[in-house]
């Protein structure tokens, strides 16, 4: 499977939007982690030009894996980046990783993809190692072209959804030119409304780079 992959996609010089939605089913996971990697790793290479891409959320988990084993994404030429990620921490430092060899970046959308599970990543680390290696993360650079950030498909009250706040201070802080930030939450209930606006408070608190943010 990963050879006919590879093969597909090596005449990709035209190509302006990439859709990689994949997910790797093999017998043995834990055997196999290297070959997922070893694919992932190409395909990136191979679409680092591409304007436009979409990862799925087994791209992001072999993301994390990756970076916590050192490996650095490739720069790339992007300006539109969609990220399906599970509703856990444990991405964000492999999130981040990516967002940091995507210097011409414009637009970022966010798609909670729900309750995936992240087995075999929570075998290399935890949530709350994850979340301090990420919250103490010296990253001295800066997105000087991302000027819209969108948080799709949150379920629940903003409340209950803190996990996400790392995420939203880390763009705030080196999105130097961002002009709007928009959180998509569905909920049911009486409590949405002072939810909303007790959240809404804390979001404006979160130190910002861009003067222009709304």
């Amino acid at each position: 499977m990963c050879s006919k992959i590879l093969i597909e996609q090596t005449n990709v010089a035209s190509l302006v939007y990439a859709i990689l939605r994949l997910n790797f089913d093999f017998e043995d996971e834990e055997s196999n982690l290297e070959k997922e990697l070893s694919c992932l790793k190409e395909l990136l290479h191979g679409v680092a030009h591409v304007e436009n891409l979409e990862l799925s959320t087994w791209c992001i988990e072999c993301l994390s894996i990756l970076e916590l084993k050192g490996w650095r994404s490739p720069p790339s030429r992007r300006k539109f980046l969609e990220l399906s990620v599970a509703e856990d921490q444990l991405d964000f430092p492999g999130i981040c990783s990516f967002l940091q060899s995507s210097l011409d970046l414009e637009t970022l959308v966010i798609d909670w993809f729900g309750d995936s599970p992240r087995d075999l990543l929570s075998r290399y680390t935890n949530k709350d190692k994850q979340t301090m290696r990420f919250e103490t993360h010296n990253f001295n650079g800066s997105f000087p072209h991302l000027k819209t950030v969108k948080i799709d498909n949150l379920w629940g009250l903003l409340s209950e959804n803190k996990f996400v706040l790392p995420l939203v201070k880390y763009l705030l802080k080196h999105a130097i030119v961002l002009e709007k930030f928009v959180i998509a939450a569905s909920f049911l209930g009486s409590d949405a409304f002072p939810d909303h606006a007790e959240m809404t408070q804390e979001f404006l608190s979160f130190p910002r780079s861009s003067p222009h943010i709304s």
